[in-house]
């Protein structure tokens, strides 16, 4: 069967959950170490000046990795900022670029827009980083990487909170930010200024209490469990954050589920409307309905199981 095409917003622009697990055996974990986290942050901070885009949020697990990223609307940019961008990409490429011509740089401002190249990029770079530290061979990643398109801003805040529970949840640490391979751990750090800025995410104009808002809607949503038997930051580490100011004891206490294996996250019309393209497209022959997750406010699109009529 055929590959699903990857949804995309339509006119550029929108927010992606991207996801992909790395080839290996069952108890293996390639990317749990410092070396290897600290180099798939650097490429997230390099490639984030070349594409025309905003790191939200990431979660690097020792088998897979999480990233949340807005990408902006497409515009014609200009000669000089093409030029800015593609000189970060190819650092040595000076001569190269100069016998660039008109298509080649439209062809480049197409790029830096689009969410499959920004991936394209980061996996291949890595790849090739990973193979020479480690002196191995053949192919790093396990499968194409998954792309979920979120409908707006609220979709994307909730699947951050997903992402930066997965070391709690897989019970490698106590509290979120302790992961050093999570982009809350940086943000604790200050070291997020190359990231999309809290403000955006929560409303709140001053870091500091967007920090604390961030925070608290994490550690609020990682106090309950998204499946059974699974770990949960406790109660009692709920009421030391409490009291060093957390707010409003309660919120986000609702369950995470989907923002793996969906194509998109959204509310009923929302999804809907990516049914509709996807049928006129002729890539869904068969019914298909927005599913309901749980009690949570937003519906799911799955890929198409098979292509018969």
């Amino acid at each position: 069967m055929p590959r699903c095409a990857r949804i995309k917003q339509k006119g550029g622009g929108g927010w992606y959950h991207l996801y992909c697990r790395v080839s290996a055996k069952k108890g293996e974990y390639p990317l749990d170490s410092k070396q290897c986290r600290h180099r798939f942050v650097s490429l997230l901070k390099w490639l984030s000046k070349v594409y025309c885009c905003q790191i939200a949020g990431f979660c690097i697990m020792g088998n897979h990795y999480h990233l949340v990223v807005r990408f902006d609307d497409f515009e014609v940019l200009d000669r000089a900022e093409l030029r800015r961008r593609a000189d970060k990409l190819y650092p040595k490429g000076g001569k190269m670029l100069d016998g660039w011509l008109s298509a080649k740089w439209e062809r480049f401002n197409e790029r830096i827009f689009d969410v499959s190249e920004l991936m394209r990029q980061v996996q291949s770079a890595y790849a090739r980083w990973f193979n020479r530290a480690f002196e191995r061979r053949g192919r790093l990643w396990g499968d194409r990487f998954k792309s979920t398109l979120l409908e707006d801003k609220k979709q994307a805040v909730e699947c951050l909170l997903y992402a930066e529970l997965n070391p709690v949840r897989a019970g490698i640490a106590a509290r979120p930010e302790e992961h050093e391979g999570s982009s809350l751990y940086l943000r604790e750090a200050g070291d997020d200024r190359w990231m999309m800025r809290l403000s955006e995410l929560t409303g709140i104009r001053r870091r500091s209490e967007a920090l604390i808002d961030y925070r608290a809607r994490v550690y609020y949503r990682g106090n309950v469990p998204s499946k059974e038997r699974q770990k949960a930051i406790p109660d009692r580490v709920i009421r030391e954050e409490e009291a060093r100011g957390f707010a409003s004891k309660g919120l986000y206490r609702k369950r995470l589920r989907y923002f793996v294996d969906g194509l998109a996250i959204g509310s009923e019309e929302y999804v809907r409307e990516q049914i509709d393209a996807l049928k006129r497209a002729g890539i869904y022959l068969r019914r298909k309905n927005p599913i309901k997750q749980g009690d949570m406010p937003h519906l799911t699109l799955r890929e198409q199981r098979s292509h018969g009529v």
